[in-house]
């Protein structure tokens, strides 16, 4: 089997900290974005947040790609370095200590998506796949099709063997988030190598590449797409 690289979260998705807001920006053609998340507690369904709490999504003007989420975070300073800190232990693979941390941020600012969803990130990578979900779940049930916490509920489902919901959450999310170009990359690895759908994998893979043809080895993946498409 050909190897594929993911595409997660982590560093590619920075925190950025505005007038007491968590800015998630994506404009392409450079993908940026923002990490942070909260505390698991009751069924985000039954939790009442404040209206000024509410995320709002934004589309791009003047011919740009892309979108802003953004969210109120109520955060003092010792928590906006314990975000920060909890990121860098991500980056650094010390997950344990980003979980605690990341813990006590989402104490103070619930009703945000980036601290459950790097939360998720690192419950993921400690093999804690049920926490994971959960953390999952409560960040699209405060923004339903959240393309970072889709992107990583795809490669969770993908992970856990479940690659029919896999390609469900993808292709939801992108109807509404096509600029999203990174969950492009992992639907068309999805297709390619778990589902056989050489199809699927080649629109997708060249819908990535036009924005990041950069990437050499998707360029490779797409020759041999179309190769393997040929000789049918």
């Amino acid at each position: 089997m050909k190897k594929r690289m993911e595409i997660g979260i982590l560093r590619r998705q920075t925190a950025l900290f505005c007038a007491g807001c968590v800015i998630l920006a994506m404009v392409m053609p450079a993908l940026s974005g923002c990490v942070i998340s909260r505390k698991i507690g009751p069924d985000p369904a039954d939790q009442e947040y404040p209206a000024t709490q509410a995320p709002t999504v934004v589309r791009l003007a003047e011919g740009r790609q892309g979108f802003v989420i953004t969210e109120v975070a109520q955060l003092d300073e010792a928590t906006r370095r314990d975000f920060q800190q909890a990121a860098d232990l991500l980056e650094n693979e010390h997950y344990d200590r980003a979980v605690d941390l990341l813990e006590k941020v989402v104490e103070q600012s619930p009703g945000v998506t980036a601290p459950y969803i790097n939360l998720a990130i690192a419950y993921r990578r400690l093999d804690k796949l049920e926490q994971a979900e959960v953390n999952l779940k409560t960040a699209l049930a405060l923004v339903p099709g959240h393309p970072v916490a889709c992107n990583e509920y795809g490669l969770l489902y993908r992970e856990t063997g479940r690659f029919t919901d896999a390609r469900a959450v993808y292709e939801k999310a992108l109807v509404r988030f096509p600029e999203y170009y990174p969950m492009h990359r992992n639907l068309a690895i999805l297709c390619d190598l778990y589902l056989n759908d050489l199809e699927c994998a080649l629109e997708h893979y060249e819908i990535y590449s036009r924005v990041r043809p950069e990437d050499e080895q998707v360029q490779l993946w797409i020759a041999d797409l179309r190769m393997r498409i040929g000789s049918r």
